[in-house]
């Protein structure tokens, strides 16, 4: 295992110790700090950009050849990390506590080390790790937001206003198709200089944002978690090939929710955000176009048809049929069979 020493807060200062310690030089362009990693060590790249406010970013794109462990170990009150990861496996401790913290794909945690300990970040060998990590410096944070923070809920409040780090704190949660959908804005940006600048600013301030939003979220013992997580994209993806690959038999839309470990209210929730629809719209509407489909390109009789779409009622799905495309699927096959 490679260790790297880092023994500086400010973002240029822990570029030039990662920079120092992987034995190459760094590049800066308007405040912006990047080391490439040496090939010797492996490839890729970590960028420091400091804003106004306390508010920095940190960005690790990088593939190291063995493991690499980097040890921010500095005799101050260290930054409130948000972490959040793209890609990869992560493992994260607090200088003088063991316990791990597993960050993979998907995943983000929020963790202040109590006191002056550090933070040890740990890069497996051989993956492609990509994180982005805000870093709040709370006692410049707070500076302009005391009013504010004097009204925010406990939680939070106590972590914000912990500016001299009396207290640890972590949390592990499942990042939102929001704050994904942040991720590869900023990836595919492609702004110069002053634009450059304000972007990156502005986007890392939505970050902050709606990762307080899921934090909430989250802690809100009275109710079911509304928002949704990029894991469960994959989810509602699945569900779709479930639909279309057992059209003819469905089960409930409850049961394949449990079957792609959804609760009901996020299954509808991610069909509306994707469909514009609820889940029961999107299944209607693969059954009537199937059966648009079976009634031009096939002989089948429409009783045949509508078993095949899965209605149980003949009358049902005329019904439907007539109320979509406007016309019966009699008269439909005669219009287009031909054509």
């Amino acid at each position: 295992m490679k260790k790297l020493e880092i023994h500086s807060l400010p973002l240029k200062e822990v570029i030039s110790d990662i920079a120092l310690g992987l034995g190459t030089e760094y590049t800066q362009d308007c405040g912006e700090y990047i080391v490439h990693i040496p090939e010797k060590w492996g490839e890729g790249s970590i960028k420091g950009i400091n804003f106004d406010g306390g508010l920095g970013l940190l960005i690790y794109k990088c593939l190291f050849h063995q493991e690499v462990e980097m040890q921010f170990t500095v005799n101050k009150t260290h930054p409130l990390k948000f972490l959040f990861c793209l890609n990869g496996d992560l493992t994260h401790h607090f200088e003088k506590d063991q316990q791990e913290h597993h960050l993979q794909q998907y995943q983000n945690i929020i963790v202040a080390s109590k006191d002056h300990n550090g933070h040890v970040l740990n890069f497996k060998e051989n993956v492609l790790t990509e994180i982005y990590s805000l870093e709040i410096d709370r006692s410049k944070f707070n500076s302009t937001r005391s009013c504010e923070l004097e009204k925010t809920k406990p939680n939070l409040r106590e972590v914000f206003m912990d500016e001299k780090g009396i207290n640890s704190f972590y949390y592990n949660g499942l990042y939102s198709l929001v704050l994904a959908e942040i991720f590869e804005d900023m990836k595919s940006q492609e702004y110069d200089h002053l634009i450059k600048r304000i972007y990156l600013e502005s986007q890392s301030y939505r970050m902050l944002i709606h990762q307080l939003i899921q934090y909430d979220d989250d802690t809100d013992i009275n109710s079911d978690n509304k928002i949704l997580r990029k894991s469960e994209a994959h989810a509602i993806q699945e569900a779709v090939e479930i639909m279309k690959l057992e059209l003819d038999s469905l089960d409930s839309l409850n049961t394949i929710a449990h079957r792609v470990g959804l609760s009901p209210r996020k299954f509808q929730a991610g069909f509306r955000h994707f469909f514009g629809k609820s889940a029961n719209e999107y299944v209607q509407t693969l059954r009537l176009n199937l059966a648009k489909d079976l009634l031009i390109n096939t002989a089948d009789s429409l009783q045949e048809i509508k078993d095949k779409v899965g209605f149980s009622s003949q009358s049902y799905f005329t019904e439907l049929f007539k109320k979509t495309f406007r016309d019966t699927p009699s008269n439909y096959r005669k219009k287009h069979r031909g054509k």
